[in-house]
């Protein structure tokens, strides 16, 4: 049976009494009486009260002001990269190093396929005193060597004692009958021949670079002949000399000379290299020199002088047609192109007839060698073109862009700030260096 209730019997729960809180013993009433108020009355718009909002906005100022310094460090970190990025192209150009131990011709003219060379002249000379024993008469002509010209095709026969006229009228006779082949393509033929003076005397003595012509032709009213045909000499006609001429004794005199010569060829020698054109190579083996006596003359009482001449002669070889001939002799897989021997002093050269030494090079019809060694021939490429090909392109387009140069076996690319990834509008912005594989 459920249990009733009376009403009597329900008592009020009392609300739990809070236990009062003592103010602090130095507040005085008004101050409590405000903190009281203070806790009891919330701020208007209901936002409570932080007592600590002056620290949390110096924060954030603090927390904008590192922002804005290190964007400006890092921007300007990058401005200065792009500033001072560069691009540097490292290219591996193909190179061979064959053994060479071969003997070569090579033309003073241009011939198909074959090794051409150039001369150059080099000219001093030196003088001594020596005692003399006396003075004799002597009558001397002068001699040289004449390159004769012809502008039309066909060739000539000149027969022997044919007469070369100077512009001054002074008559040289070649030694032998020779023939001056014709015209080719343009080029004029020609043929050397030697030559004599057709009277004695210094006066023949003649500089180099003289024009010639032929006045038989003129006086027999071959006017063709006369204006196609003509010479020049390229070394300077000597040994002209009448008068008297003082006497020496030999063992002096070959002392003397040997002296002379000695000094001749030293400073000659010296003068190879300075002198020598750009793009050519030049052996130390290769150089011809031939040395004149000139005429003696009196220095003083029993003294004399005497004066020797040195004439020197040396192939030059043009660098690239040069290393491209030994490519073509030596490497099995060359298909062309230009080549340049990185040290020419690798090489030895040697002629083959040892009188070719002390001769007149510029005679010959061609020059016989040895070469022996084991240079480094290097594959040379259009560098300004490849820059231009380059400027502009992603850095990716480094390969195809090499391919069309058969003298690059590879490259290598390397382009600061690390976010740029093309190449530089402006080629001279393009730095090329060159590296050798090996092979």
């Amino acid at each position: 049976m459920s249990q009733k209730w009376n009403l009597q019997d329900i008592r009020p729960v009392e609300p739990k009494k809070r236990r009062p809180v003592a103010p602090p013993a130095h507040i005085d009433e008004e101050k409590e009486e405000d903190e009281v108020i203070n806790i009891t009355q919330p701020p208007k718009n209901n936002v409570p009260h932080t007592p600590f909002r002056h620290k949390s906005e110096k924060k954030s100022r603090t927390v904008l002001y590192a922002a804005i310094v290190f964007f400006v460090i890092v921007g300007s970190a990058l401005g200065l990269s792009a500033v001072l990025g560069k691009t540097e192209l490292t290219i591996y150009p193909e190179n061979r190093t064959p053994n060479i131990n071969s003997e070569f011709t090579a033309y003073p003219d241009n011939r198909a396929g074959e090794l051409t060379y150039e001369i150059m002249t080099l000219e001093s000379t030196a003088e001594s005193q020596v005692k003399a024993s006396g003075q004799v008469e002597v009558e001397e002509l002068a001699t040289g060597t004449l390159e004769i010209f012809k502008t039309t095709p066909g060739s000539e026969r000149l027969i022997k004692n044919t007469r070369f006229r100077s512009p001054d009228g002074l008559i040289y006779r070649i030694t032998e009958s020779v023939v001056v082949p014709g015209a080719s393509d343009s080029a004029p033929g020609s043929v050397r021949a030697e030559v004599f003076a057709d009277d004695i005397g210094e006066a023949y003595n003649l500089a180099a670079g003289t024009r010639f012509d032929i006045p038989g032709f003129e006086e027999s009213g071959l006017n063709d002949l006369y204006d196609a045909m003509y010479a020049e000499n390229g070394e300077a006609f000597t040994g002209g000399f009448a008068g008297p001429q003082y006497q020496i004794e030999e063992n002096e005199l070959q002392t003397a000379r040997q002296e002379l010569q000695l000094q001749l060829r030293d400073a000659l020698l010296a003068r190879v290299d300075s002198e020598r054109p750009a793009g050519f190579i030049a052996f130390p083996g290769s150089v011809a020199i031939s040395y004149n006596q000139l005429p003696a003359v009196e220095y003083g009482e029993g003294l004399v002088t005497i004066k020797e001449q040195a004439v020197l002669q040396i192939p030059l070889f043009n660098a690239t047609d040069f290393g491209a001939f030994l490519a073509e002799e030596t490497v099995p897989t060359y298909d062309g192109g230009p080549v340049r021997v990185e040290d020419p002093s690798a090489l030895v050269f040697n002629y083959s007839n040892a009188t070719t030494s002390s001769s007149v090079i510029r005679n010959e019809e061609s020059l016989t060698f040895t070469l022996s060694g084991k240079p480094l021939l290097v594959w040379e490429y259009d560098v300004e073109k490849l820059k231009k090909d380059l400027a502009g392109l992603p850095k990716t387009a480094v390969n195809n862009a090499i391919s069309a140069y058969p003298g690059i076996d590879g490259a290598r690319v390397s382009i600061t700030p690390f976010w740029k990834r093309t190449f530089p509008d402006d080629p001279e912005d393009i730095k090329v260096t060159e590296e050798l594989r090996s092979e």
